[in-house]
């Protein structure tokens, strides 16, 4: 999941201006109380951190196992503490899961917009195949992660679209625990498109009904506990 679709940036002054000032508040509080926030394949975690050190601009933290294994994978964090107006986003620079210990540099005032949602909405670890029916004629593309209420698609051939354009979006999910494949036909509604780069992603809304929605949550949960177990595993 790009880490950039989960916040929203709150420079206060200039970037390096507040970032000197986020450093100098971390060397003036060595004992402050932070929390550690990120999103591994869309599931929350979120565990309190130590300060070990600060030295030139590197702040060194003792987290979670489970914590430094997940941002070993997106190099990313967010940090929550009293001293903050706004919560901090950090990059990653070292990370050693079994030391439980983790290097963050490059730090800013964001939002998490994450919070935000309503529901959960997790990665898929193999994407699906989307069909999609839309104003502009069958556009095809691969399902990337999705909640309760919507969905990103992943699509090579960009193709233009309005926002709010009505799109059918066909594509099949796999019950893990009754290894049988189920098929969803879903009305939705276009959201935006981020259209920089390939894969272009294009992000939609739905309300499914409440066979689709009895579904989705099933396969969310399974989803969860994958995930979850994954964490597990990649600690021990």
């Amino acid at each position: 999941m790009n880490a950039l679709d989960l916040y929203s940036t709150r420079i206060q002054k200039t970037f390096d201006e507040d970032h000197d000032e986020i450093v100098a508040i971390f060397k003036a509080n060595p004992k402050a109380t932070l929390k550690l926030i990120n999103y591994y394949k869309g599931l929350l975690l979120s565990y309190p951190a130590t300060i070990v050190g600060l030295d030139r601009g590197v702040l060194d933290l003792d987290l979670q196992a489970e914590q430094a294994f997940t941002v070993e994978h997106d190099r990313y964090v967010f940090i929550r503490s009293p001293l903050f107006a706004f919560d901090l986003f950090a990059q990653a620079q070292y990370v050693n899961v079994r030391k439980k210990a983790a290097s963050f540099v490059k730090f800013c005032y964001v939002e998490i917009m994450a919070e935000r949602r309503n529901f959960l909405r997790l990665e898929l670890d193999q994407p699906a195949e989307v069909s999609m029916t839309t104003p502009a004629g069958l556009l095809d593309g691969k399902l990337h992660d999705l909640s309760l209420s919507g969905l990103n698609v992943a699509v090579q051939d960009y193709c233009p679209l309005e926002p709010g354009s009505e799109v059918i979006i066909s594509f099949s999910l796999t019950d893990n625990e009754q290894q049988t494949t189920f098929s969803l036909n879903m009305p939705t509604r276009l959201i935006s498109i981020a259209d920089t780069e390939r894969p272009y992603c294009y992000k939609f809304a739905m309300t499914p009904d409440k066979t689709a929605e009895r579904q989705l949550s099933k396969f969310i949960f399974q989803r969860q506990v994958e995930i979850i177990r994954e964490i597990k595993d990649g600690v021990l």
